[in-house]
Order: C-alpha cells, then structure tokens, then sequence
C-alpha cells in the first residue's frame, strides 16, 4: 500500500508533467522545436557550453545535439567559439537573434499561463500557488542522490 508520500509525488509528478505539455503547446507559431528551444535555454542560462555538455544535460546523444545545433546556427541563433586552451574544443552560445526568440517563447508560455490562472483560480487560489512555489522551487534545486 502506498504511503501519502508516495501519493503525493505521484500526483504532482503527473501533475508537472501535464502542465509542461500543456506549456510546449503554446509555441505552436514557433519556427523551433522543444529540444532547439531547450537547447538555446540552457544556453541562455549557463552561457557558453560545449556540444557534449548541452547533451549530458539534455539527456541525448551526441549525434542528436549536433543535429539541435547545427540547425541552431543555420538559423544564426547560436554560435561557435573555439578554445583558447584547446583548439579542439568548440564552445556554443547564444547569440542576440537567440536570446530573442528564447524571450518570445517564454512571454507567450507566461501570458497563456497569467490567463489561464486568472480565469480558473480566486485570488486565493493564486496566493496559495505563490506559497507553495519557494518548495516547490527547493524539490527542482535539489540534486541529490537517488535514494
């Protein structure tokens, strides 16, 4: 028998996973697809990174984030930046026309989700959501082990 813990974590896994689906969505207009669109986040977020890197923390082959970046800069969305260290290492960032199209998609994800909120919860509801983000902020921080 399962325990509350169990649950819960089963509820808000499914719960998030609805949600980010529901999120993705929402780019329909987009020329990127999600894992471009991950790719030129993560870039966004941790500046520049190596190819194998991006694929580590995106989960996929490498094969599959040249294909991702190779894309990227036809669409001079990223760009390339050897090693001074080690000629051998290319890094990626993200240039301007990048950062752009990583803002749009987030302003058109957060104005779908303002109306969303809006519409279905009270303004109780939205405070209640605005306590529990600070957990639910700390459960994605967390890196640790697997139990």
């Amino acid at each position: 028998m399962p325990t509350q813990t169990q649950e819960i974590a089963a509820k808000l896994r499914s719960t998030v996973t609805r949600l980010t689906r529901q999120l993705r969505k929402q780019n329909v207009s987009s020329d990127f697809s999600n894992a471009e669109l991950l790719t030129m986040s993560l870039l966004e977020q941790h500046g520049k990174m190596l190819s194998t890197e991006l694929a580590d923390m995106e989960r996929v082959s490498k094969q599959a984030i040249s294909q991702i970046i190779n894309r990227l800069f036809d669409a001079k969305c990223v760009a390339r930046f050897p090693s001074e260290e080690d000629k051998r290492k290319v890094f990626i960032g993200l240039t301007k026309l990048g950062e752009k199209h990583i803002v749009a998609s987030r302003k058109i994800k957060e104005e779908w989700l303002v109306k969303t909120m809006e519409k279905i919860f009270s303004s109780e509801e939205i405070n209640l959501i605005q306590a529990f983000l600070p957990l639910l902020s700390r459960l994605v921080e967390h890196n640790g082990a697997r139990v």
